[in-house]
């Protein structure tokens, strides 16, 4: 239940400061914009935590409505989905070396949620300063860097669509 309350009250928290931040009469700092970098890339990841409702994985015993459904499976896999293919290949590349540090675990997500948790969080905040610096400096998402950015984005993130985190 914690694991679900984390995950999605973290999406709605940067989803909700990003946007009131984008709706300041003010332009926003570049700590305000890179806030925003956040809550775009949270965004940017529900596409496909929806694509995996749809397809829906094996093995998951879903109840509730297809609301419900799509919200829980976006909103609990935006770490996932944000990290995309990248982080998964980085997360699969080393973690089995570094298991020897912390003693015999399974080289599973949910085993090594901490150290997931901060590749996505250096890849995401790259990404949220790269944004940054070009939205403080253009005042608009038309940007091509920031367009071409987004689009880099969205193909990591449903490259790594397959990945059965919930279960591995």
């Amino acid at each position: 239940m914690i694991f679900y309350v984390l995950h999605i009250g973290s999406a709605l928290a940067l989803l909700v400061s990003g946007g009131i931040v984008m709706l300041r009469k003010k332009t926003p700092g570049l700590w305000g914009c890179f806030l925003m970098g956040w809550a775009w890339q949270v965004l940017l990841s529900l596409p496909a935590g929806i694509w995996q409702t749809v397809k829906g994985w094996p093995h998951i015993s879903v109840s509730g409505s297809p609301l419900h459904r799509f919200v829980t499976t976006a909103l609990v896999g935006w770490p996932f989905n944000t990290g995309g293919y990248t982080v998964r290949w980085v997360f699969e590349a080393t973690v089995e070396r570094l298991e020897c540090l912390v003693g015999h675990r399974s080289a599973v997500v949910f085993s090594n949620m901490p150290y997931y948790l901060f590749l996505v969080a250096v890849q995401a905040s790259i990404i949220a300063l790269i944004f940054a610096l070009r939205y403080k400096r253009d005042k608009t998402l038309a940007d091509w860097p920031v367009i071409s950015l987004a689009i880099l984005f969205l193909i990591n993130s449903l490259a790594n669509v397959r990945w059965f985190w919930a279960g591995t």
